[in-house]
């Protein structure tokens, strides 16, 4: 049980280190917009974000189990899990980001 959390928290702390990293990122790239634009693509990605963040943890904690029952050992499957989900929560929020600019795009655009 412990090894889960061990990999659901620092998977957890690896993907919001690059939420604050994408969110900056994504800050400087709607620089043009109106405030009011803006913040609904921010509040778009931060939600997206944050499920994110969440679900790459969860499935971290379910990768190690799976792992241990394939005869890894406890560090060697919390490791693999880590590297694994951590890369797939980054790619996902990436992607987040772009929704994000695309709400703040379509709200410039239409209302």
């Amino acid at each position: 049980m412990g090894i889960k959390i061990l990999a659901f928290m620092i998977t957890l702390v690896l993907n919001a280190a690059a939420v604050v990293v994408i969110l900056a990122t994504m800050i400087l790239a709607m620089n043009g917009y109106s405030e009011r634009d803006a913040g609904w693509g921010l509040i778009a990605f931060i939600v997206l974000a944050a499920a994110m963040s969440i679900l790459a943890g969860i499935g971290a904690a379910a990768s190690v189990t799976l792992l241990v029952r394939r005869q890894y050992t406890g560090i060697i499957a919390v490791l693999i899990s880590i590297a694994v989900f951590t890369v797939l929560g980054v790619v996902s929020e990436i992607v987040c980001s772009l929704v994000g600019i695309g709400v703040a795009e379509f709200v410039r655009v239409k209302h």
